[in-house]
């Protein structure tokens, strides 16, 4: 997704775009796999609305990304993080840098699997030999079904193939996501050849106990989450 000025400002201001579920069950998954104080790489930051979760955990933490309008919005938002512009699958760092590398939503926005072998790579030659890389995604069934938090009704999303352009956006709001399907077996595949392995794999689904007007959140997932490590 080409994100103009414009755009990186309407996503940073459309806040529930991480997923409700996201927020409240990603702390838990960290505090499994890194301790408070763990370097920390926000691959792919964007706006930088992972930052403050990831700050709340203890991490130290920064942050970098291709496009320079959503790193103007994130330095304008995190004046205490440091931020540093790339290009795709090159992370100016030496090696085994990071206890800890994120992917949030990055992977989505990839539109072949031998770019996104690059960027886990790359993400894996900064990684410690203890380290971990947590990658969040859009689950297979995201661009189907009758969700509370998610619009998926785009033609785009009717024939879903791997690779193919699907689109959402938040419920009632006017900020559109423009992505790429991918299936776990994809996403499996490229880790693998990559030389990382499962450790972890968790898909957040609604509660009775979130006070949620949930509808397929229930028992559907709209997000998966892996924990790689070597």
């Amino acid at each position: 997704m080409e994100y103009t000025e414009e755009k990186a400002w309407g996503y940073a201001k459309e806040k529930n775009h991480l997923g409700f579920m996201i927020q409240r069950d990603l702390p838990g998954l960290l505090a499994k796999y890194v301790k408070p104080g763990a370097r920390t790489l926000d691959y792919g930051c964007g706006a930088g609305s992972m930052i403050p979760l990831l700050k709340r955990a203890g991490l130290n933490v920064e942050g970098m990304d291709i496009s320079a309008n959503m790193l103007c919005v994130a330095l304008h938002d995190h004046k205490n993080t440091a931020f540093t512009r790339i290009n795709s699958a090159a992370i100016p760092r030496p090696d085994a840098s990071y206890d800890l590398v994120m992917l949030s939503y990055v992977l989505v926005e990839i539109a072949s699997l031998s770019e996104m072998k690059a960027v886990i790579r790359e993400v894996k030659r900064v990684l410690k030999p203890d380290g971990v890389v947590v990658v969040t995604v859009s689950s297979e069934r995201k661009f189907h079904g009758n969700w509370l938090m998610v619009n998926n009704n785009f033609p785009e999303n009717r024939t879903l193939t791997s690779g193919c352009r699907v689109k959402c956006s938040v419920a009632d709001s006017e900020v559109v996501f423009e992505d790429f399907f991918w299936t776990d077996e994809d996403y499996r595949l490229v880790f693998s050849q990559s030389g990382l392995s499962v450790l972890g794999f968790h898909q957040p689904l609604g509660k009775p106990e979130d006070g949620m007007p949930w509808k397929d959140e229930l028992h559907s997932p709209l997000f998966s989450i892996y924990v790689l490590g070597r």
